[in-house]
C-alpha cells in the first residue's frame, strides 16, 4: 500500500464491537470532549506492527514503525527450546 487512502468516518457508540480488516489503516478518536473514551482491543495474531502517519495524505514509506508495541512483551511467552 503506497498510501493509506482517504480518511472515512465510522461513528462507533456507547458498547458497540467492530473489526478491522487485517492491514487496514485506522484511527480511533474521541468525539466527545466530556467524556472519556474506554476501548477494548483484541488482536487474534500478536505481535503487531504499528504505523504512525502525521497525516492522511503521507505515504506508508515516510509512516513511522513502532514494533514491538508495549503490550506484545508481556503477551508473548518466551520461545521453547526444543533441543
Amino acid at each position: 500500500m503506497k498510501y493509506p487512502g482517504q480518511p472515512q468516518e465510522i461513528p462507533v457508540f456507547q458498547n458497540s464491537t467492530f473489526t478491522i480488516p487485517v492491514n487496514d489503516p485506522h484511527q480511533v478518536w474521541n468525539s466527545d470532549e466530556h467524556e472519556d473514551l474506554q476501548v477494548i482491543v483484541v488482536i487474534s495474531r500478536p505481535p503487531i506492527k504499528v504505523f504512525f502517519y502525521d497525516d492522511w495524505n503521507m505515504p506508508h514509506t515516510a509512516a513511522k514503525l513502532q514494533f514491538p508495541i508495549f503490550w506484545d512483551e508481556e503477551c508473548l511467552t518466551a520461545p521453547k527450546d526444543e533441543l
